[in-house]
């Protein structure tokens, strides 16, 4: 059987003369900066002859994955290799607070490790434990949806806000100290979701209320102040074919909340790049084309807010080979475009393992593992650029002071002088290295041996 991701690919490629270089500008401008480290002795003289290992242990941009088959296998040679793999790669956790599953029984969440298990739906505790354990960040998705709610809830608009309110205070009061980045709003704009019955799963009728987004954020922020909330969208409002550029439903609605003074904190764009095998290159031309890419991050960065590509998903069809590496093909070439955007900080693949999915979703085959949890070619490219191409690492020997450019983050640096050693955390990101490095407007870190 054809694949299209080869016409995807190849569409994609024929405009490498332009794409190359800029992703290649794009990447040392928006991903890495001037730094100073400055090596002193303890009166405060410079120090000569300094042998100095610069290694690189975390990415400041946010690489992420969902967390939801979390221990969810049944043996344990595969829970651990999803965990092990899990974190190999990722800095970042999409942590599930759909109400449904986290609270199908009235005031008995689903929040401790000893819950019950439901598909898909591991415990919040025992995902923020393994993210603890392992420095791994997390964002919750998502608080007001409409869509996977308990049969519980009240058909009454102001008895259910009630209700939402009690949940977000709830989830604020347990892990509003460990996670900072929450989606609020989630695929709002599909279709106006209850104004007819027949809508499936879009079954929160307050989403029909015309202050609903700026109520939802508004309450969320109440109980939420110093956590980032973020509005996400599907991949039709975002780069598909609603896609209008600033008549784009999802910019206007963007708009309207900043002009009623609602603070959003970023915008996601979902990409569940899904297609038949053989017409994806039909299916999929406005999503993966890159001029077009390019454009929409460029028109939602007139909002100045960071961008989340939030749900990615990149099929392979099957296991073959073949089939296999064309999804590592296209991979490599979105993660490239992505990453090098001023306006992403994050991207977020969506299911780790194959046949993870939710429900038919699983006919694409889009896990970055097979589904006893080893790696695929898609895999391997992201653990390449993440560990290697985008990480900088490096020794020398200098007097004084060393200066380099590097990708943002967290390092570790070993010093040697004299047979004395030390090793040193620091911490190089952009708010902390100047006005703006890009224009080499940096601070130094001092180092004292």
């Amino acid at each position: 059987m054809s694949n299209g991701l080869e016409k995807i690919i190849k569409k994609f490629d024929s405009y490498d003369y332009y794409l190359n270089g800029k992703i290649a500008r794009d990447i040392e401008e928006n991903r890495k900066g001037q730094f100073v480290l400055s090596f002193k002795d303890k009166n405060g003289d410079p120090l000569e002859g300094v042998h100095v290992k610069v290694k690189q242990k975390k990415h400041q941009f946010k690489f992420g994955c969902s967390s939801f088959y979390l221990d969810q296998y049944e043996d344990e040679e595969r829970r651990a290799l999803y965990r092990e793999r899990f974190k190999q790669v990722f800095n970042y956790a999409v942590v599930p607070f759909y109400w449904d599953t986290l609270e199908p029984e009235q005031g008995n969440p689903r929040f401790s490790k000893d819950s019950p298990f439901v598909s898909r739906r591991p415990p919040i505790d025992t995902i923020m434990e393994f993210c603890r354990e392992n420095d791994i960040r997390t964002k919750g998705h998502c608080l007001v949806y409409n869509s996977f709610q308990p049969k519980w809830i009240s058909d009454d608009n102001e008895v259910l806000k009630r209700q939402i309110t009690k949940r977000i205070s709830e989830i604020a009061e347990r892990y509003g100290d460990e996670i900072f980045d929450f989606d609020v709003i989630n695929e709002m704009l599909t279709v106006y979701k209850n104004a007819y019955i027949g809508n499936g799963a879009r079954n929160m009728q307050i989403t029909d209320e015309q202050d609903h987004e700026k109520w939802a954020f508004d309450t969320c922020r109440r109980y939420l102040p110093n956590a980032n909330l973020y509005w996400n969208e599907g991949i039709h409002e975002t780069f598909g074919e609603h896609y209008k550029g600033f008549r784009s439903f999802y910019y206007l609605m963007i708009e309207k909340m900043l002009r009623e003074g609602v603070k959003i904190d970023g915008l996601g764009m979902q990409y569940h790049a899904y297609g038949p095998k053989e017409t994806a290159d039909e299916k999929l031309a406005q999503v993966c084309n890159p001029l077009r890419i390019i454009d929409v991050l460029e028109r939602y960065g007139d909002f100045k807010l960071p961008i989340h590509i939030s749900e990615v998903s990149i099929p392979s069809y099957s296991n073959d080979r073949y089939d296999e590496e064309l999804q590592a093909e296209l991979t490599e070439r979105l993660f490239k475009l992505w990453f090098s955007s001023k306006y992403c900080e994050s991207i977020v693949w969506w299911n780790l393992c194959d046949l993870t999915a939710y429900k038919t979703e699983n006919v694409y085959y889009s896990g970055l593992l097979r589904n006893d949890c080893s790696e695929k070619n898609a895999y391997k490219v992201l653990d390449r650029l993440i560990n290697r191409e985008w990480n900088t690492n490096f020794e020398t020997t200098v007097s004084g002071a060393l200066r380099f450019s590097g990708f943002y983050g967290e390092y570790e640096i070993e010093i040697e002088h004299q047979g004395k050693k030390s090793v040193e955390t620091v911490r190089l990101h952009r708010d902390n290295t100047g006005y703006d490095n890009k224009y080499c407007d940096f601070r130094a870190k001092e180092i004292v041996l």
